[in-house]
Parts: structure tokens; sequence; C-alpha cells
């Protein structure tokens, strides 16, 4: 939180100022911003497999498949949670198959209906 805020002031004051009020070291700041665009090349890279292996399965397939599918074929295991954040971004919604109901019941008919000949007493009695 610290480092992203000092990046964001940065053209406002500054670094070593910043660093030095919140008590960090310069050194650190800046070895964040090296691994941050390591990390940010490597979710790039990630998004597009992701988005590859979407349009690959016909839109069809979800977190688990697209882990199953990125282990096999890239050898990157990244939890399903982050695949979900990750398609949500990109808007990527897997296709949901409707499930077969079958319908049996026709109400809307002019058929006669069936009397009710038990005619049972619904009362409730005390014990």
């Amino acid at each position: 939180m610290k480092y992203a805020w000092i990046q964001e002031h940065s053209n406002e004051f500054q670094i070593t100022i910043m660093c030095r009020v919140f008590k960090l070291d310069k050194a650190s700041y800046y070895h964040w911003i090296k691994q941050g665009s390591q990390m940010q090349k490597e979710d790039k890279k990630l998004n597009e497999l992701i988005e590859i292996i979407f349009i690959q399965g016909r839109e069809n397939y979800g977190t688990r498949r697209i882990k199953d599918k990125l282990v096999q074929r890239y050898g990157f295991i990244v939890s399903r949670r982050r695949i979900g954040r990750i398609m949500h971004e990109l808007g990527l919604v897997a296709k949901t198959k409707k499930r077969y109901r079958i319908n049996t019941t026709n109400s809307n008919h002019n058929l006669p209906v069936a009397a009710n000949i038990l005619n049972p007493d619904y009362a409730i009695e005390p014990h």
C-alpha cells in the first residue's frame, strides 16, 4: 500500500522524501517496482493464456477445466479463485447448458376433471 501510494504521487513529491516519511528503504521501493513489473508481465501472459484456452474450449470451459489445461499445456499452477477473478475481469462467462426438464402436467385443457370421491375431512380434533 505504501509503495503504491509513493508510486502514485511520485510526480508530486521526491521519492527519497516520501520513503523517509514512511520509514522505508529507497532500495526496497525500487525492488518493489522491478518485481511489480515482472508480476505484471506474468499476469498479462496468464490473462492471454486463459483467454486462449477459453476460446479454444468454445466458451464452455469454467475455472476447473481452464486450470487443468494451464497445468497440462503450459505448466502454470494457478488457483481456481485467481482464474475466476481473471475471467471476471476479462468478461469471460462460460456457457451453461439448460437443464432438461420433463413437462408432464398440462393444466390448460378442456377435459373433465375427476370428482373427489374420497371427500376427506381434514378437521383436527383435540385429544
